[in-house]
């Protein structure tokens, strides 16, 4: 032998596939006739080849392979096909004369010429057999007014050599309606079987007998429930609220029966944001009369939707109605600072922050800075501001009064549909200071020589309601001696006294040139405002 025959007979050469023989994978009774020989078998390797022939030969169970068949059957027919090389080819019922069970051998044959002889391939079942027949399920597509499905069915027993049946009585058959309904009936006299139930969800059905004679079923028969079409009745589709409102959204689901609609109860619902990718639902059920009722506050204008939620499920309705609730949202706003400090001359010094909640509005607002003699009417705008939403405004050196009520109000604005607001009111006031019968003497005066000014401090308290204590000693308070020399206006600070406890004081001062005197309280506590006296021109000569 050459090396290149070696070759060629090592390697397969392509184009010139070789058939496989058959492979018997299993012989047996039919499922549902156990008279019928049920074969499994590959039948090949090659693209297109397909099984020729099949063979079976029967004899008794346990007898010897090379004892004579009872039976040759070749009359198959391909049932079932689980590939292109595997299937199942089935038999027409077998008639034999004795009940019993039988072994198979088969013979198979391909279409490429391969054949298989297959001993033992199998057990054939020719005894009777119990099987279920009339099995009817009424009705297949329940509705929501109607549920009530009914099974029902015969369970006999099949001779395979004659097909006569008889009645199987006082049997238990295992019967599903759908998902919800599994139940144990019992035949009666003549095997009959019946169940009537109200079915919750749809599924399959089906009978089933598992007894010591053996197994039966009936084809899956399904169970549709024909879906009602629904209806949203909302009492109100539109509301005009103002931000962090509470809102009630309520109405009534209904289904369609026949020509007329009828409340739906026990129903899950939802009601969130339409078209939205944010997800915020609230839930309701329908009570008895198909009412619900959604309670929420709302934060903003928007568009929410009422429909059914994700689950659960329910088969008996259509699922798709929806309705739209419109929000109309005023926006609110509240001020969230304000501080008012006044200070020794009734200056006030005046901080604030507005914010709106329900909208993100950017522009610039106007505040009015307000003032009021008794905190409760007669406001009078003193100084109006302009700042934006959560933004600090400050005011400073605002002229004041010795006594008053002050607050800040941002007016809104209609054509967006802000509503205004106001701050708290808060009241600034000091005790009122003076100096009487201020006086520098002697007038005129000696260059360097010591001239007097002198005074009476005094302090006026406010009262508890608006008005004012009448005026008495201030004692114990320190008086600055200002002097601003001719033709000048800066004022020196000249000395300082103490006043006694009538108020009185007096300093005496070397008289420097021609010029004003004052004596003044520029340093008071918090309590109080600055006080002076009359101004007095000295000439010195």
């Amino acid at each position: 032998m050459t090396a290149g025959a070696v070759l060629l007979s090592t390697f397969a050469i392509p184009g010139a596939a070789h058939a496989a023989a058959p492979v018997v994978q299993e012989a047996s009774s039919d499922f549902t006739d156990w008279s019928v020989i049920d074969v499994r078998l590959n039948h090949g390797s090659v693209v297109g080849e397909d099984v020729k022939k099949i063979t079976a030969k029967l004899r008794p169970l346990g007898s010897a392979e090379t004892d004579t068949p009872v039976a040759t059957i070749t009359d198959f027919t391909e049932t079932y096909r689980a590939s292109p090389w595997e299937g199942t080819w089935s038999s027409q019922p077998v008639h034999l004369d004795t009940l019993g069970e039988y072994t198979i051998d088969v013979e198979a044959t391909n279409s490429g010429g391969e054949t298989i002889v297959q001993r033992n391939a199998g057990v054939l079942r020719y005894q009777k057999q119990p099987v279920i027949t009339n099995f009817t399920v009424t009705p297949t597509t329940p509705n929501i007014d109607a549920k009530l499905v009914t099974a029902s069915g015969d369970l006999l027993l099949r001779d395979p050599s004659t097909r006569a049946t008889e009645a199987m009585p006082s049997a238990s058959v295992y019967i599903d309606l759908g998902d919800s309904v599994e139940e144990t009936v019992t035949t009666d006299d003549q095997g009959h079987f019946s169940l009537a139930r109200e079915v919750s969800e749809g599924g399959w059905a089906r009978a089933q007998y598992r007894g010591d004679l053996g197994y039966a079923t009936v084809p899956l028969v399904a169970i549709t429930p024909k879906a009602a079409p629904t209806r949203l009745i909302l009492d109100k589709n539109s509301f005009h609220l103002v931000t962090n409102a509470e809102m009630k959204v309520t109405g009534r689901l209904e289904y369609r029966s026949g020509s007329e609609w009828k409340p739906l109860a026990g129903i899950p619902l939802q009601l969130d944001y339409k078209n939205s990718s944010i997800t915020d639902a609230t839930d309701a059920t329908t009570n008895a009369a198909g009412r619900f009722t959604f309670v929420r506050r709302v934060d903003g204008d928007t568009t929410f939707e009422v429909g059914f939620p994700p689950y659960p499920y329910n088969a008996w309705i259509v699922r798709t109605a929806t309705a739209d609730v419109k929000v109309k949202v005023t926006s609110t706003s509240r001020f969230s600072e304000f501080t008012a400090a006044q200070d020794e001359r009734a200056q006030l010094d005046i901080t604030g922050i507005v914010r709106l909640a329900g909208n993100g509005y950017s522009g610039r607002i106007k505040v009015d800075i307000q003032r009021s003699a008794n905190g409760r009417n007669g406001w009078i705008t003193k100084k109006t501001v302009t700042t934006g939403f959560d933004e600090q405004f400050i005011v400073e050196r605002l002229r004041g009064d010795a006594d008053g009520y002050w607050r800040l109000r941002y007016a809104g604005d209609s054509a967006r549909d802000f509503k205004g607001t106001t701050s708290v009111a808060v009241r600034r006031v000091r005790a009122l200071t003076r100096i009487i019968s201020a006086n520098a003497t002697p007038e005129p005066v000696r260059k360097g020589a010591t001239l007097t000014v002198k005074g009476v401090l005094q302090e006026a308290k406010p009262a508890s309601t608006v008005g004012w204590t009448s005026w008495k000693a201030y004692g114990g308070k320190w008086v600055q001696i200002l002097f601003r020399p001719k033709g000048e206006n800066t004022w020196y600070l000249m000395g300082t006294v103490k006043t006694g406890r009538n108020g009185s004081f007096a300093k005496g001062i070397k008289a420097p040139m021609d010029g004003t005197w004052v004596p003044v309280h520029l340093e008071p506590d918090s309590r109080h405002f600055a006080g002076a006296g009359a101004e007095d021109y000295v000439d010195v000569r």
